[in-house]
């Protein structure tokens, strides 16, 4: 389907959403690792009443200081609205508020419509391809279908551009942010054939963690490179320097989500140009983040580092849909020259990034 097809159906969608009303007591329905992540953004600007969840052992807990509770309290409520964060059961907890009569949307279509113009400013930016995979995109989220996801996936992720295919910058620094086992490290050496100055791999995971420093040594051996050129850190990324929590649904090497919740396992964040001039590195070529949705806060703690640098990006804006217009706007105040690509990498609604270059 072309984008013009795709961004009028998105249109039309958002134009029968039935959105919340005055008087409303709204509900965030998914109390998993995404709903947490949803509710630490929306509680204040929505006033969230509670957390709505299928999963009787979420009953009766705390989930980022909201109440969660089971559908069926949701009938004690005068005026109950729920908005459906959990994209992959969309459809079957759509059918059940239906048959409760409880009237709801997904968040993702709620935060479309609310942000339309937003978003209209990105998608016009954009190139073609890029326009394609965006609307395509925001459509099948609105939506609650991920099922047409699928046609837009490509690889390599973070790599896919021509622009980001060879890294010839051998005097550049390159960081990857959220750097799980090192498979973007690996990534970053090949394309780069081995030349450059240093890569800095922040993962905050301590499994991934312990993972990623087998592979960098294994790295070095095989290419050769001085173990001094890439700095392994367990550490989060951030705007600034701060003590995060993982969250307690944060488990396996992936989906290590941080918040200012008291946890039981903590870990350093920190904010980039800051660090950066603690190790006197004045020219970054190339930055890769996948942390979670703290993508802009991280954006946000470079701000000097990529206004002096210009760097290439690969950000994913994927965690959080307010990022599809909130990252790239906010990088186009700080680098007017940026010209954008958007490109998806699964079948799901996960790992779209955004691109970024200055030509």
């Amino acid at each position: 389907m072309s984008y013009t097809e795709n961004w009028k159906q998105l249109c039309e969608l958002l134009e029968h959403l039935a959105m919340p009303e005055d008087g409303d007591e709204i509900f965030l329905f998914g109390g998993g690792l995404r709903g947490a992540f949803a509710a630490s953004r929306l509680k204040n600007e929505l006033q969230l009443q509670a957390i709505c969840d299928n999963d009787t052992k979420k009953w009766g807990t705390t989930i980022e200081d909201l109440p969660c509770i089971s559908p069926q309290e949701l009938l004690q409520y005068k005026r109950p609205y729920v908005l459906i964060d959990t994209a992959p059961y969309y459809k079957s907890i759509h059918q059940q508020l239906e048959e409760m009569g409880i009237r709801h949307c997904g968040l993702d279509g709620y935060v479309v419509r609310r942000h339309f113009e937003e978003i209209e400013t990105v998608f016009q930016s954009l190139d073609d391809q890029s326009k394609e995979t965006y609307s395509g995109l925001l459509l099948c989220r609105a939506a609650g279908d991920l099922t047409g996801a699928k046609q837009y996936c490509c690889v390599p992720q973070y790599f896919a551009l021509p622009e980001f295919r060879f890294l010839e910058h051998d005097k550049g620094v390159y960081l990857d942010c959220g750097a799980y086992v090192g498979d973007t490290v690996e990534n970053m050496i090949k394309n780069s054939f081995g030349l450059f100055s240093k890569i800095y791999a922040f993962e905050p995971g301590k499994r991934a963690f312990e993972a990623l420093r087998k592979r960098v040594s294994f790295l070095c051996d095989i290419w050769a490179v001085d173990p001094e050129q890439i700095i392994c850190e367990q550490k989060g990324v951030g705007a600034k320097e701060d003590v995060l929590f993982f969250r307690s649904d944060s488990a396996g090497l992936s989906g290590m989500s941080l918040t200012h919740e008291t946890g039981e396992s903590s870990v350093e964040v920190i904010g980039l140009d800051e660090y950066l001039a603690q190790k006197q590195e004045d020219h970054i070529s190339f930055i890769k983040a996948d942390i979670e949705g703290a993508e802009l806060d991280m954006l946000r703690g470079a701000a000097k580092t990529i206004q002096h640098s210009k760097p290439k990006l690969a950000i994913c804006i994927y965690h959080d849909i307010t990022d599809f217009f909130r990252i790239p706007l906010y990088l186009k105040e700080l680098v007017p020259e940026y010209q954008f690509a958007v490109r998806h990498h699964t079948n799901s609604d996960e790992e779209t990034v955004l691109y970024c270059w200055v030509p």
